[in-house]
């Protein structure tokens, strides 16, 4: 029997999703310090070692590696897959076709902004439930609920601009690597 588009669609869709999973553990606690560390005020940490020894001594080892990881799992498991399932189906395209060499650039382009745009308001909530120390940690449902409440539907998007620039060309590049990388070595 044949392994269908659709197979194939599915089997893109569950790896990319469970690449999202994985790399959530392995991001969450590196993001928690990176948010703290651009936070904070009066040079609190004079490097990531004593923001870290900062977070391990007032929350523990679960304040390191949890606080946030809700918001990065709903954020990286869905990116991950719309990232990998967009590029995969526009590479496909005739219109791919027609761009030839460039096709990885503006098709990595358009699908790093699409695995973007529906998570971002996730990283927002993300980043202030990470940026916070010791005590018992804020949920994200409530970070989520103040942050529209004090300031509008708006304020999941700030930033979003300079992320969609960061996010086509970091994207655009990567495909782009990786297309001239497959073509030297196969």
């Amino acid at each position: 029997e044949s392994f269908g588009f659709e197979d194939c669609f599915v089997a893109l869709l569950l790896a990319a999703a469970f690449s999202g999973f994985v790399t959530s553990f392995l991001v969450a606690p590196v993001e928690r310090v990176k948010v703290m560390m651009q936070a904070q005020q009066n040079s609190l940490y004079a490097n990531e070692l004593e923001c870290i020894q900062a977070v391990l001594e007032t929350e523990g080892f679960s304040g390191l590696f949890s606080r946030g990881l809700g918001p990065t799992l709903a954020r990286e498991i869905p990116s991950y897959a719309i990232y990998f399932v967009v590029y995969g189906v526009l590479m496909q395209t005739s219109q791919a076709q027609n761009l030839g060499t460039v096709a990885p650039l503006v098709c990595g382009a358009i699908s790093g902004c699409a695995c973007w745009i529906p998570v971002y308001p996730i990283d927002v909530v993300k980043t202030l439930v990470q940026n916070t120390e010791g005590g018992a940690a804020t949920s994200s449902i409530e970070v989520a609920r103040q942050l529209y409440e004090d300031e509008g539907i708006g304020a999941f998007y700030n930033g979003l601009t300079p992320k969609m620039l960061r996010a086509s060309v970091n994207h655009a590049v990567t495909f782009y690597i990786y297309a001239l990388v497959m073509d030297a070595l196969v």
